[in-house]
């Protein structure tokens, strides 16, 4: 039925009614006590994945795992494999029941409750904003977009940044196919604004799509476009697609491991005669676009698993960068969180500081959403905080589980002796002395006298 209206009305969003984590949460507690239960997690749920492990693990769920409504083999595989672990009662969507009983197991089926209907709404509004915020750009491009950030507004001073920066300025030379890899977070899409800045396109477009926030009925349209009449509700003029829009510069294709399997056949044959095809139309359009593709998914395992394309991944992945984690690269949280403090400042007027106890706590933090985590935090502490320098009993503010605070002298062991197998772990990884010294910040003869300090206490 959505399907439907969305061809019917194209200039219009549809927002489907979908089982939000509450619908699903409740039909694992309808599971009879005693029961061993499985859990089929719609695609659309993915961004919850993490959070859901961890509630299933609780309510002692020892079956779950991910798989596409519309995939009716994963589905069926699925099924299967729920039946061999010992699953007695399944949560399914709708539609593959029989499937179900086929295997011996009993189910619920999955359906949009109350929390559906909520989160739909407010997915609504946030449309609603987005629209509105896009209507006020300068139209310096054919959709309002255009690439804001350079190389020096990614900040980070580790090793691993050096390479990703030095492989970006590299890149923008070329006029191959970039694929961008790394989670949540990251910054996939500043890197992406800044390899468009610095090429020869950089006077061009910057076009920018998220393949997993379109419906499937829709994404086709935004692409290519399509000629008047080709369907009910088109405009009698037709509408160009992003391809077309963003000739002569760069389409940056974002989340690209969520792409429909059937848009990857088109988006192959593309890449491959650079033309396209609007719907309704057997013209081919030429088309000049430099392609950058993100992904936080491992799109290798997607190929294994026949969801996503090998030779459109060999076709995207020419140019290959991955964006560390801000765990991975801990010595840049410093840095990162004082320009970030800075920006908030500036923004809300304050006077803040970070104080040194809580950049070294910061550091010490897995970081699951990176970036745009560590920004949150603190943006929130930048509002709640009314002393100028913000310290440690600060964070009770901003983070569910506050840091206790230790002895200082057994704090400042516990960092030394940390600091000792960061620098031992170096040294397996076959760095040298200048490099260890130069990334932690401290001298060589500092390296050699920890060394030999806690190589005498080993060795009593």
């Amino acid at each position: 039925m959505a399907s439907a209206i969305a061809a019917t009305y194209p200039q219009q969003r549809i927002f489907v009614v979908q089982p939000s984590v509450l619908d699903l949460l409740n039909c694992v507690r309808q599971v009879p006590a005693g029961k061993s239960c499985g859990v089929i997690i719609p695609l659309s749920l993915r961004a919850y994945y993490d959070d859901l492990e961890v509630q299933f693990k609780a309510m002692g769920v020892t079956f779950y795992c991910l798989a596409s409504d519309t995939d009716e083999r994963a589905l069926r595989a699925s099924i299967h494999q729920a039946a061999l672990s010992g699953i007695q009662w399944l949560v399914v969507s709708a539609g593959v029941e029989d499937y179900v009983r086929a295997e011996g197991m009993e189910y619920i089926t999955l359906q949009p409750e109350w929390g559906g209907l909520v989160r739909a709404f407010f997915k609504v509004l946030w449309s609603l904003r987005q629209s509105r915020l896009s209507q006020k750009q300068t139209p310096s491009s054919p959709r309002g977009m255009r690439a804001y950030y350079h190389l020096d507004d990614i900040i980070g001073h580790s090793q691993m940044m050096k390479q990703v920066k030095s492989l970006a300025r590299i890149y923008a030379e070329s006029e191959s196919t970039i694929l961008i890899t790394g989670e949540s977070g990251t910054g996939k899409e500043m890197l992406a604004q800044a390899i468009h800045n610095m090429s020869s396109r950089h006077q061009g477009p910057f076009l920018a799509i998220n393949c997993s926030a379109v419906s499937e009925s829709l994404l086709e349209s935004e692409l290519f476009g399509y000629t008047g009449g080709s369907f009910t509700g088109a405009r009698r003029e037709g509408r160009e697609g992003l391809f077309e829009a963003a000739n002569g510069g760069t389409l940056f294709l974002d989340e690209i491991g969520d792409m429909p399997y059937q848009l990857q056949n088109y988006l192959l044959r593309v890449l491959q005669e650079r033309c396209i095809r609007r719907l309704g139309s057997h013209q081919a359009i030429p088309v000049d676009v430099r392609i950058i593709a993100a992904t936080n998914k491992d799109l290798e395992q997607a190929v294994q698993e026949h969801r996503f394309r090998l030779d459109l991944y060999y076709r995207l992945a020419v140019l290959l960068i991955h964006v560390p984690p801000l765990r991975q690269r801990s010595a840049d949280i410093p840095v990162v969180a004082q320009a970030l403090i800075q920006r908030f400042n500036a923004q809300y007027g304050r006077h803040h500081e970070l104080g040194q106890d809580v950049i070294d706590y910061f550091q010490t933090l897995p970081w699951p959403g990176n970036v745009r985590q560590l920004s949150n935090t603190i943006e929130r502490l930048s509002l709640v905080v009314r002393e100028e320098k913000i310290t440690l009993p600060d964070l009770a503010w901003v983070l569910p589980n506050p840091p206790v605070m230790p002895d200082k002298n057994v704090r400042d062991r516990n960092l030394k002796a940390m600091t000792y197998d960061y620098i031992e772990k170096l040294y397996q990884d076959g760095k040298s002395v200048s490099d260890i010294a130069k990334e932690l910040g401290i001298s060589r003869s500092t390296i050699y006298r920890m060394r030999q300090k806690y190589q005498n206490k080993k060795d009593m």
